[in-house]
């Protein structure tokens, strides 16, 4: 019986495959949860080529500013998938039961591919602040991050731990939108500040504070954001999550293509710039290929995510109050079911 439905599913996805475009067929739905990020620039290259209509999928979207509000959703039942920033409330929300498991990378700092980086302030580095190893000078000053137990302030306090300095209490962290962070290095408000690379460039380029290292450099592999679901939906309606996760898989080969030769891939440019609150292609293209990676395979980086939730239920803070386990994170099965039939199927050709 169990071969029986594995070859039906796999003759569904050849038929969708096949069929005209004129040709009607009932979709399944699945809602999901996005934010206005390049990390996870994916979602948007499979809505944009089709790939999600085409295995037969109708995606009904919803913006989140922030990966709570989004975790909130998926308990309520109102979205079955999110693209989720990775923090301490995503580790908090599961370890307290939330009814979500992490099943897809959506974006991690690899060597070479780093999405954030450290800017310190003109001046500092004018007194010699060029490295890490410097940044026993920031001990009494101000960094400054987007969010408290995010991905920004743990490759900063990471980088102040290689220092020597105690992250939690050797700077001030000041928290603040992005944005105003670069105008506070513009009027040396702050000493440092981690960013979007995006952000980072433009500070940069402007002469305010220029980027001392990427956060590859400090946290290879550091996971940015990931794709989570719902556990009921992945109960129910498995096969539609696999197929949400093939046509993903085939965006994230495009987004990688992308950040390696932004020049000859200009349509994904478009589409991520589209996608993202800059809406400036030559922009994504000055900081390519630091628009992070999605791993080849789309599984989630499971023991650099766990480090992540270590440290922030360890020596220096306790933003984690209660640690999720890995069988209560994770789902690795989708993406490995994903990746088999993608190869196998073709259903967007080689």
């Amino acid at each position: 019986m169990r071969r029986r439905t594995k070859t039906l599913l796999a003759a569904g996805i050849a038929m969708l495959a096949a069929l005209p475009a004129n040709v009607a067929v009932a979709a399944d739905l699945v809602r999901v949860g996005q934010a206005p990020v390049i990390s996870g620039g994916a979602l948007s290259i499979a809505r944009a080529r089709g790939y999600f209509q085409k295995l037969g999928l109708d995606l009904d979207e919803k913006r989140f500013e922030d990966g709570a509000s989004a975790i909130s959703a998926i308990a309520a039942g109102e979205i079955d998938l999110a693209l989720l920033p990775v923090d301490a409330s995503l580790f908090n929300g599961i370890g307290r039961g939330a009814p979500l498991l992490i099943v897809l990378d959506a974006g991690h700092n690899r060597r070479g591919f780093g999405a954030t980086g450290i800017n310190v302030a003109t001046a500092l580095y004018d007194e010699g602040v060029n490295s890490v190893r410097d940044f026993t000078e920031l001990k009494g000053r101000k960094f400054g991050v987007a969010a408290l137990g995010g991905v920004y302030q743990y490759n900063a306090a990471l980088s102040l731990v290689k220092a020597r300095l105690d992250p939690a209490t050797d700077v001030e962290w000041v928290v603040k939108p992005q944005g105003e962070l670069v105008h506070m290095l513009e009027r040396n408000e702050l000493e440092a500040a981690d960013l979007d690379f995006r952000f980072g460039y433009v500070a940069q380029e402007s002469k305010w504070g220029p980027i001392i290292i990427s956060d590859d450099q400090i946290v290879p592999d550091g996971e940015i954001a990931v794709l989570a679901a719902r556990k009921e939906y992945l109960a129910k309606n498995r096969d539609p999550a696999v197929r949400f996760a093939m046509a993903y898989l085939r965006a994230a080969r495009e987004f990688n293509a992308a950040a390696r030769d932004p020049g000859a891939h200009s349509d994904i440019v478009d589409i991520l710039a589209q996608s993202t609150t800059a809406n400036d292609p030559e922009l994504m293209r000055a900081i390519a290929p630091n628009w992070s990676y999605i791993a080849d395979d789309g599984a989630p980086l499971v023991t650099p995510l766990m480090a992540m939730q270590d440290f922030w239920s360890g020596r220096h803070f306790s933003f984690v109050e209660k640690k999720a386990s890995r069988k209560d994170a994770f789902d690795l099965t989708v993406a490995k079911e994903a990746k088999t039939r993608l190869e196998k199927h073709k259903p967007f050709g080689n």
